[in-house]
């Protein structure tokens, strides 16, 4: 399929049910291995065993067992009775009661808590992705340029050294040699920058991945059909960003309701046993005690309440900005392979001239300033094909970032 056809066929979001695509392509196959390696992912690992307990805590309850003892003597200051001393005693137990409402309510935000670490471990991912594919596009696109201008500046030496030995020969003027000496200088520099830009680049992705061992050289990122269907087809709701601001949004709303739920104070009950004048007098007595709700528990609800509208506009913004994000790259993507497409025939629209070019200056009919000119712009077309490949993986990585990649585990 020619890639004007498959930027078409992708923007038009073709019927294809999702593969797995990312788990055969060695690119991807490396980030997700590099984003398990990374400290903000095994922080969001160690932050589930934390969810897991903050949800055992909400769902048990802020409420415990209250247990009271007491002891003393008692003295009676009256010289008619038998005794004056008496050993007394008295022991309780409490538990305040959270009320029906209240209880569905904690176990509904320990639900959540427990699905915003899941999501919260799908967002370190998604986070770690996106910087995987800024940093290996940076490295992609400098390895593609070293690899051209290195082509460029053998090939100008190459042709630069046969000058010269016709020059040798006095089949040729020197001025001639000494220009394609110069040109291929330049392109060697060209080169050399290049292959330093190509190292650091590099360097960046190994220090923040220090686990991983990468090749010297960047691996080609699969950009197929095959492989960039299941993006366009991903529904933007699945995105952990998206995800993940809908559920903040619903436990500012829960805690809201709490809140509300609050404001009526929570009973509790409980058993005393007393022992009084030596066992003379015994008794066990219940009782119930209910706090006066004031201006404290209204004020919490209403911060409550202005808590979970700020979530709510916070969701709204996210969201739509999840949206707005997939949907770009999806068609960067689209104009990249149509770019990488143009820039494919100018480069062989080039080579072609310059081969014309070079049988007219053979035979003496170009001058050399026509023949470098020429070269000049094959060179320039060649290193636009390799800006465009790398540009339409670093798109194509993007969009994967974006949509959350392969399933996880």
């Amino acid at each position: 399929m020619k890639l004007p056809i498959l930027a078409a066929a992708l923007l038009g979001a073709i019927a294809l049910a999702p593969t797995a695509f990312a788990q055969t392509d060695p690119v991807v196959e490396m980030m997700e291995q590099a984003i398990r390696t990374s400290p903000s992912y095994r922080s969001a690992q160690a932050d589930m065993d934390r969810a897991s307990a903050s949800a055992d805590r909400i769902a048990a309850g802020p409420y415990e067992l209250e247990v009271t003892a007491s002891g003393g003597q008692r003295k009676i200051d009256d010289p008619l009775a038998s005794e004056n001393r008496y050993t007394e005693w008295s022991a309780g137990i409490a538990r305040t009661v959270r009320l029906p409402g209240k209880r569905q309510v904690d176990s509904d935000l320990a639900r959540i808590e427990l699905n915003l670490a899941d999501t919260g471990l799908d967002q370190s991912l998604y986070t770690e992705r996106q910087r995987f594919a800024v940093l290996w596009s940076q490295w992609r696109r400098a390895d593609l340029l070293t690899e051209t201008s290195s082509a460029q500046a053998a090939e100008a030496q190459r042709i630069a050294e046969l000058q010269q030995v016709a020059v040798d020969k006095g089949a040729e003027r020197q001025i001639r040699a000494d220009q394609l000496a110069a040109e291929a200088g330049l392109l060697q520099l060209q080169a050399e920058q290049d292959r330093a830009a190509a190292q650091v680049a590099r360097a960046a992705l190994v220090a923040r991945y220090p686990d991983i061992v990468f090749a010297e050289h960047s691996l080609p990122l699969d950009v197929s059909n095959e492989m960039l269907a299941p993006l366009f087809e991903m529904a933007i709701e699945e995105t952990p960003a998206y995800r993940r601001s809908g559920l903040l949004a619903e436990q500012a709303r829960l805690r809201a309701r709490r809140a509300r739920l609050e404001k009526r104070p929570d009973p509790t009950f409980g058993l005393d046993f007393s022992n009084e004048f030596g066992g003379n007098e015994t008794s066990v007595m219940a009782r119930v005690s209910i706090p006066i709700g004031g201006s404290v528990r209204r004020a919490y609800a209403q911060e409550m309440s202005a808590s979970a509208t700020v979530a709510e506009l916070d969701r709204v913004t996210v969201q739509k900005e999840a949206f707005q994000a997939v949907q770009a790259a999806r068609q960067s993507v689209g104009a990249s392979m149509s770019l990488y497409e143009k820039s494919l025939e100018t480069a062989r629209s080039s080579r072609s001239i310059l081969e014309t070019i070079q049988k007219g200056y053979e035979f003496g009919e170009i001058t050399i300033t026509d023949y470098l000119t020429g070269r000049r712009a094959l060179i320039s077309a060649e290193r636009t094909v390799a800006t465009q490949r790398a540009q339409l993986e670093s798109d194509a990585l993007t969009l994967l970032a974006l949509t959350g990649g392969p399933a996880t585990e």
